[in-house]
């Protein structure tokens, strides 16, 4: 071949596989790259349509179009999902338009185990056989230090009436604070329900903790001077309420009621909370999903 027409060639291909790479933007965003083992893993993925036409993404038989790729240790060894088979309804992006999308990452995939994991999200375009990667972020699973911990009988009415959820508190430093964790675990089935953060909490002052007449788990916290957080969980291992308090005349302490509920005595009610950490929402739709613990 010619050098003008071997040049020429060349100039084709690098401008096809620049064509075939700028066909869509992925990029991935994890707030926070130190968690505590357990804790939901938000990862939102953005995609953006840079192809200069409609593209409909959608399944093929054997891959889904949204994904993800984890990889753990130094090893880098490949973590499976939990689900092979998890598929996602089609979605049409249209010319210039990009999406979010945010997931509960260990909810997918089994991240039980403590250390480093590698994670770069993945959109396959079935139409065209091509996958488009966004770049790696990498974060650590580590474990917190332990409070509290009892296990309970599980009510009629709750998922699992008449089995036995354990609970347990521990303490996690982030940043330059540490922060309350409660943790709800099937000891029978060796599940874990949730691992939810309650919030800051000051150092070296254990917290307070009942169960009601229906084995809610409360909690009563020092957040800061003369700040108390109050925080109701269910055996579910969902936040069901959360009040802040501020002390008056009397430090807030939990007393038990003759009806068996749980009230903060000697404190004033000054803000009710919404669960979970500011700015850091949970997507509601893998959050009810059970992590299985790894076999030790």
């Amino acid at each position: 071949m010619r050098p003008r027409l071997l040049l020429f060639a060349l100039l084709l291909a690098v401008a096809f596989v620049q064509s075939a790479q700028a066909q869509f933007q992925v990029s991935l965003d994890i707030k926070r790259r130190f968690l505590m083992v357990y804790e939901p893993i938000v990862a939102t993925v953005t995609v953006a349509n840079l192809s200069g036409r409609d593209i409909t993404l959608t399944d093929s038989p054997t891959q889904s179009w949204f994904g993800f790729q984890v990889n753990y240790g130094e090893t880098s060894r490949i973590i499976p999902p939990n689900d092979p088979f998890y598929r996602q309804p089609p979605l049409t992006l249209a010319m210039g338009q990009t999406i979010k999308r945010s997931v509960v990452l260990n909810n997918l995939f089994p991240m039980g185990e403590l250390g480093l994991y590698r994670i770069r999200a993945t959109i396959f375009d079935s139409a065209r056989e091509k996958y488009y990667q966004s770049p790696v972020i990498g974060l650590e699973l580590s474990e917190g230090k332990l409070v509290w911990q009892q296990n309970a009988g599980v009510p009629s009415g709750y998922n699992g009436a008449g089995g036995t959820r354990k609970v347990s508190l521990l303490t996690f430093r982030r940043s330059e604070s540490t922060y309350l964790y409660v943790r709800v675990e099937d000891p029978d089935n060796a599940v874990v329900y949730s691992t939810l953060g309650l919030g800051r909490i000051i150092s070296g002052i254990d917290p307070e903790v009942q169960f009601d007449g229906q084995n809610v788990v409360n909690v009563l916290q020092l957040i800061g001077q003369k700040a108390y957080l109050f925080t109701r969980v269910s055996l579910d291992g969902e936040i069901i309420s959360q009040e802040t308090y501020t002390t008056t005349k009397y430090r807030p302490t939990l007393r038990r009621n003759a009806s068996g509920s749980i009230s903060v005595y000697g404190g004033t009610a000054s803000r009710t909370g919404a669960p979970g950490d500011p700015g850091e929402k949970v997507p509601n739709k893998l959050s009810d999903r059970p992590v299985p613990v790894p076999a030790q």
